[in-house]
């Protein structure tokens, strides 16, 4: 006995508050005749065959036993001169007393057993303001989500099936969710078969549960049995509907290692297992009441093959085609179209239990999917472009259990003054990582809006004027070099972004066709000579008008209503969240009062990384030969025949103006083996996407001067875990 108050003390002056998902059993065990209590009764819990605790009854015939894992157990009452009274169904909930009183008949022939089922309490008076779902209960629900089942509590909104839960007004994030006393950290990802009880508590939350302002909602999983079981179940609406819901659930328990009784027959279990899963898919997970518009296949096929009509008046160019459909060019249908969810989660327990008073239990779960996102914005005419997101998180758990003394001094143990003493300890790790991307490109940044390669042709724009050399203070006059001016703009469509490429190609096309005038013509008669008028050549980016889209450009919408055929998702992100976390509990009844305590250490890891990438197009243009725009003025080049004759004509080189360089532009000359200083002139959209990389950007350029195409935490701005935990505040 000191032994164990020494143990406990020293537990107690080491720790501070955390707390076990765990239960216990009280009662009363009296004489069904007289009343009477019955000292030194033997009482045992059982679940799924397997002996789990057990004690002896005081001399008030009062008994306790814990702690016990949340579920259902078949409490079993025997006394010498008494009927054996079997107990089935009694529901133990996390956190709880269960209190089960047991009336034993005397003089009942010898192995007669009387059994009674355990009926559960309409009002839960430790937990008023919540409500335990068990096993049988959630399998009659219509629904396989946990926080469907929990809206089935008074004091709680859910907008709809699967969504997130207001509890009594909060927030749906103001709620925190426990697996086996883990806190969770992404998708909950048990299957349905594994779920032993739901706990629900919408107030009074106890201060255990720490800052939770909203509610609780805590699982229990399902633990091994003593005799090998299993099911199989199989779910489709595939021939009935047009939303091809299919699940495959399966769940199997049983003992590894069994212990030998005296007599050579196989005992209780010393190793067992559980191992739940679910397979899922659906078409469309949230099926609207009435139905969704698009517009027809076929008409969608004309749309993209002639993208453009010209306007009443050719002069003002030309129309989206997107823009004229009538009613009969639309068709309601009942599944939303690229909007398929796919799921696989695992869920998997280890029980041993080496003595009669250690238990260790070891497990983990594994949850994964993939879905496309329905978007209403690309609803209609740009369903193929939904964007994919994927999830997966991975837990793993270790817990032991230490009782302290055994079933063989229960008696004297009902007479101490320290009893139902243990300690519990419990370490666990959860992974979690999203993607958010578009389903083609993913973390191919550059291939984003990408439609083909532009080439831009440029000549010197001469006039009259006067030039001094400012070395010999010569002067010069005749035709200047004023600048250079674009005189053609060619494309060469790729194959990575067909959606996008027609509008440009139709555009090109249309413009030759019906004689379009360049934004250059003028330039052209004027400077070059040449008459442009109604020739239909593209000579400068500027002459798309938006129309007819270059790299990183996205088409019109329709009516602002509905993004255009084509409208990709603009976006690639990545999370990851990790949590650790370590407890250790103890508690022991001394006398009529239950002593507590224990710690928690959790520490948790949040990363986020995402960006724009199609924004990059447009940066890069921004970002190149900004250094080297004006003329060296300083530095004139007349021009001279074979004789020493001057031309009347003087060039100027680009002026080199090393402080506006940029970043980019320093890494992009060395990437394409060009000089650092020169003033070769860098056309971006005449390059494959290939050609550039994130980190030829500096922190401040991606930051763009609060317009950021990226938001990050965690990783650094290039998407990279940091090789340092130390934060700085150097500019990169």
């Amino acid at each position: 006995m000191l032994k164990k108050i020494y143990l406990i003390a020293a537990f107690a002056l080491i720790t501070t508050f955390a707390f076990a998902q765990t239960g216990s059993l009280k009662g009363v065990i009296t004489d069904a005749m007289s009343g009477e209590p019955i000292p030194f009764a033997n009482i045992v819990a059982e679940r799924n065959g397997n002996q789990i605790g057990g004690t002896t009854t005081d001399f008030d015939g009062n008994y306790t036993i814990k702690p016990l894992e949340p579920g259902n157990y078949i409490l079993k009452a025997t006394f010498v001169g008494y009927g054996t009274v079997e107990i089935t169904g009694v529901v133990i909930s996390a956190n709880k007393i269960t209190n089960q009183n047991v009336k034993l008949q005397a003089g009942i022939a010898i192995g007669e057993v009387k059994i009674i089922e355990y009926k559960k309490p309409l009002l839960d008076k430790d937990n008023l303001s919540g409500e335990t779902k068990t096993a049988e209960e959630i399998v009659a629900l219509p629904t396989r989500s946990i926080n469907s089942v929990a809206a089935t509590t008074a004091g709680i909104y859910q907008r709809d099936e699967g969504d997130g839960l207001n509890i009594r007004g909060s927030r749906d994030d103001a709620s925190e969710y426990y697996i086996d006393g883990i806190k969770v950290r992404g998708a909950m990802g048990v299957p349905t078969s594994g779920i032993e009880q739901i706990t629900v508590i919408t107030g009074g939350v106890p201060a255990k549960y720490g800052d939770a302002t909203g509610g609780i909602i805590s699982v229990t999983t399902k633990g091994p049995s003593s005799k090998f079981a299993g099911g199989l179940e199989y779910e489709t609406s595939s021939l009935f509907d047009t939303y091809n819901y299919n699940l495959l659930g399966f769940g199997l328990s049983g003992p590894i290692l069994k212990k030998r009784n005296t007599d050579g027959t196989k005992g209780n279990s010393i190793i067992g297992y559980f191992l739940a899963g679910e397979l899922f898919s659906v078409d469309d997970n949230d099926p609207s009441a009435i139905g969704k518009w698009k517009v027809k296949d076929d008409v969608l096929e004309g749309l993209r093959d002639k993208p453009f009509i010209v306007a009443p008046n050719s002069t003002a160019g030309f129309l989206s085609s997107s823009d004229f459909l009538k009613e009969s060019d639309f068709e309601l249908v009942d599944a939303k179209l690229n909007a398929n969810q796919k799921r696989i989660n695992v869920q998997a327990k280890l029980d041993i239990k080496p003595s009669k008073n250690t238990f260790l239990s070891l497990g983990g779960s594994f949850y994964a999917n993939k879905n496309h996102d329905f978007s209403g914005w690309r609803s209609m005419f740009s369903w193929d472009n939904n964007r994919t997101s994927s999830q997966t998180t991975y837990r793993l758990f270790g817990k032991l259990t230490q009782k302290f003394g055994s079933e063989d001094s229960n008696a004297d143990e009902s007479a101490s003054t320290i009893k139902n003493a243990f300690f519990t300890i419990q370490g666990d790790y959860t992974s979690n990582k999203y993607t958010f991307d578009d389903a083609n490109h993913g973390d191919d940044l550059f291939n984003y809006g990408y439609v083909g390669k532009f080439n831009t042709y440029k000549a010197p724009i001469y006039q009259n004027g006067q030039a001094i050399d400012s070395l010999t203070g010569t002067i010069y006059n005749g035709r200047i070099l004023n600048g250079w001016a674009d005189t053609l703009y060619t494309f060469e469509a790729s194959g990575i972004n067909p959606g996008l490429v027609n509008y440009t190609s139709a555009y090109y096309d249309m413009f030759s066709e019906y004689g379009i005038n360049s934004f250059q013509g003028a330039t052209m008669s004027n400077f070059f000579g040449v008459d442009a008028s109604n020739d239909g050549v593209i000579r400068t980016a500027a002459d798309l008008k938006g129309q007819g889209l270059r790299n990183g450009e996205l088409p019109v919408s329709v009516y602002s209503l509905y993004g255009n055929h084509g409208t990709m998702y603009n976006g690639s992100a990545k999370q990851e969240d990790t949590q650790t976390s370590f407890k250790a509990s103890g508690s022991a009844d001394i006398k009529s009062h239950e002593f507590s305590f224990g710690f928690e250490f959790e520490q948790r890891k949040d990363y986020y990384w995402g960006i724009g990438p199609m924004g990059l197009w447009g940066l890069m243009r921004q970002l190149s030969n900004k250094h080297i725009l004006e003329r060296d003025l300083s530095n004139p080049y007349p021009v001279f025949d074979a004789n020493g004759i001057y031309q009347d004509t003087v060039n100027y080189d680009r002026l080199f103006i090393d402080e506006e360089q940029s970043h980019f532009d320093f890494n992009l000359r060395q990437t394409l083996g060009l000089a650092t200083n020169g003033v070769d002139f860098i056309d971006i959209d005449s390059y494959d996407p290939s050609t550039y990389s994130l980190d030829l950007f500096s922190a401040d350029e991606l930051l763009n001067n609060g317009s950021s195409l990226v938001y990050y935490y965690g990783y650094d701005i290039y998407g990279n875990k940091p090789t340092t935990a130390t934060p700085t505040l150097k500019i990169l």
